[in-house]
C-alpha cells in the first residue's frame, strides 16, 4: 500500500510539530460541512487556499483524509480516525489558552467576544461607547466572525461569549437568550403597493435574494415558503446577510431576513415588511457551559440587548 493511501494512517511516527493548528481547523471544518466551498466560506479564505491546506495536511500525514468527487467530499478510514483525535486536541488547546491568558490577565476584566460582521459594521461601535462608560477598566476584543466560527470557537475557549441566532442546543454551550426576532421581507425604500404586512403565502420565492440552502435561517425561510428541500435556489444567492441587503437596497430583489437585519439600517436603506404570521425566535449570547460567569460579558451581554432593541422594529 502506498503511504499515501485511504488506509489508516500511522500517527504515532508523525512529527506532530509541524503540524499548525490552522491546519486542523481547515481539516474540521471540510469534515463537519462536507464541503470545500462553505469550509473555505467559514475561513474567509479562497477554496484554493483552504484545499492547499488540506493537501500540505495529507502530505505530512502520508494519508488521504477526504475522498473527493465533483459532487461529494467525504472522509476516508484514515480521516475517520482523525476526526475525533483533532477535535480533542483543539479543544484542550482552546482551554489551554484561555487558562493562560486568564493567569497573564489576573481578575475578570477581560472578555473576547465574537459577532458576525453584519453586527459588528452597524451597532459594535456604539455598543462598546455605552460599554466603557459602564465599566471604564474593562477590556474587551470584539471578532467579527461566520457564526458557525463563533459556536466552534466559544466551544473551544479561544472565545468567552458570542451573539448570534444559534438555533440549536449544543453540548457544552450555554444559551442565553438576549432578544427576540422574527422573518421580514426586506424591499428596496421606494417600493411601492406593497403594504406594512405580507403573509407568508403571498410572498413569490422565484427571484427572491437568498443566503445558502444550508444557513439554517435560509432553511427556516424555505419551510415557510414551502419550497421544495435540495430544489436549488430560486434567485441570487448570497453568502452574507450584509450582501442581500446591499441586493435589496440596489433594487436587484427582495429578501426575507431576520428582523435583527435592521440594526445595520443606518448602512443600507432598507424597508422591512412584517410577515405573517410572525416566527418568533431567539437572539443568544452563548458561553462555554461550565464556565465561571464573567461581570464583564454580562455587562457586554446587557448593553447589548439594549442597544439592538432601540434599532429594531417593533415586535422584534
Amino acid at each position: 500500500m502506498s503511504p499515501y493511501s485511504g488506509g489508516v494512517p500511522r500517527f504515532a511516527s508523525i512529527d506532530v510539530m509541524n503540524l499548525s493548528s490552522r491546519q486542523l481547523q481547515a481539516f474540521l471544518a471540510v469534515a463537519r460541512h462536507s464541503s470545500f466551498t462553505k469550509a473555505a466560506e467559514q475561513f474567509h479564505i479562497t477554496q484554493a487556499g483552504l484545499s492547499a491546506m488540506v493537501r500540505e495536511l495529507e502530505e505530512q500525514l502520508a494519508c488521504r483524509l477526504f475522498e473527493r468527487t465533483t459532487r461529494t467530499v467525504r472522509l476516508t478510514r484514515a480521516g475517520e480516525q482523525f476526526l475525533p483525535v483533532v477535535e480533542r486536541v483543539l479543544h484542550d488547546l482552546g482551554a489551554a489558552a484561555a487558562a493562560i491568558a486568564s493567569v497573564e490577565r489576573p481578575g475578570r476584566n477581560r472578555a473576547r467576544i465574537g459577532v458576525t460582521p453584519l453586527i459588528a459594521c452597524s451597532v459594535i461601535p456604539e455598543v462598546l461607547r455605552r460599554f466603557r462608560t459602564a465599566m471604564p477598566h474593562a477590556d474587551v476584543e470584539v471578532a467579527d466572525l461566520d457564526r458557525s466560527l463563533i459556536q466552534g470557537q466559544v466551544e473551544r475557549g479561544e472565545l468567552d461569549a458570542g451573539f448570534g441566532a444559534f438555533f440549536n442546543r449544543v453540548s457544552g454551550i450555554r444559551r442565553r437568550s438576549l432578544f427576540q426576532w422574527h422573518p421580514v421581507l426586506a424591499v428596496a425604500p421606494g417600493t411601492r403597493r406593497i403594504a406594512a404586512t405580507i403573509p407568508w403565502e403571498d410572498i413569490e420565492p422565484q427571484g427572491l435574494v437568498s443566503l445558502p440552502r444550508g444557513n439554517p435561517i435560509q432553511q427556516l425561510v424555505d419551510r415557510k415558503l414551502r419550497v421544495p428541500p435540495g430544489g436549488g435556489p430560486v434567485g441570487r444567492t448570497v453568502t452574507h446577510l450584509e450582501t442581500a441587503m446591499a441586493l435589496v437596497e440596489a433594487g436587484l430583489g427582495r429578501a426575507v431576513v431576520p428582523s435583527f437585519s435592521a440594526l445595520a439600517r443606518s448602512r443600507w436603506r432598507v424597508r422591512f415588511v412584517t410577515v405573517t404570521p410572525a416566527v418568533t425566535l431567539d437572539y443568544y449570547c452563548i458561553t462555554r457551559a461550565g464556565s465561571p460567569a464573567s461581570p464583564v460579558v454580562d455587562q457586554f451581554a446587557a448593553v447589548f440587548a439594549d442597544v439592538a432593541r432601540s434599532h429594531m422594529p417593533a415586535g422584534g
